[in-house]
């Protein structure tokens, strides 16, 4: 499962199942899991999208694969959210809305990710690697960036699953609390 992004996403096999959802990640997530997987004894482990990515979604696609991994008595391992659709674009940039005027971005080659991701401003991407093809979703909201694609909890199947089961924050939350 990841929720990462706008794009809540889990996968069971071959099934699949997303939703847009700008808000609400815990609200959808329950719903994508019923649809995807017809039996919890069927599954063995659960992979989850680590981030980078805003706080509230990822605590949530975290929260629930810890929770349900407990419940079941299954392991659980963390990957980077960016790392299947780098692995699906081989060489290039993977891009995601980072808010606040910035992406969350990493760089591929050979389907493996060079280093750990970045949060930059997007003018910044092409600076730091010229030339190199970008996809990701946070081109919707800057299309000079490259080529729009989603990512997808069925692309982290095949990634090496090896990074702790809690969010990957590349800086520190919009809300703090009140002193």
């Amino acid at each position: 499962m990841d929720t990462s992004t706008a794009h809540c996403t889990v996968a069971f096999g071959l099934r699949r199942a997303g939703v847009v959802a700008p808000t609400g990640h815990a609200e959808h997530l329950a719903a994508l899991i019923r649809e995807v997987v017809s039996s919890m004894s069927d599954v063995e482990r659960i992979v989850v999208g680590v981030g980078p990515g805003p706080y509230t979604g990822l605590r949530v696609g975290v929260v629930t694969a810890a929770t349900m991994a407990q419940a079941l008595g299954i392991p659980v391992a963390g990957v980077c959210s960016l790392d299947g659709l780098g692995r699906r674009l081989g060489d290039g940039v993977v891009v995601t809305d980072a808010r606040r005027r910035e992406v969350f971005a990493a760089r591929y080659r050979g389907g493996r990710r060079l280093g750990d991701p970045l949060v930059l401003p997007p003018a910044q991407v092409a600076d730091k690697w010229p030339g190199v093809h970008v996809v990701g979703p946070a081109v919707q909201r800057y299309p000079d960036l490259g080529e729009f694609a989603q990512l997808e909890a069925a692309d982290l199947v095949d990634v090496t699953a090896d990074l702790p089961v809690h969010p990957w924050y590349l800086r520190e939350p919009d809300a703090t609390p009140a002193s």
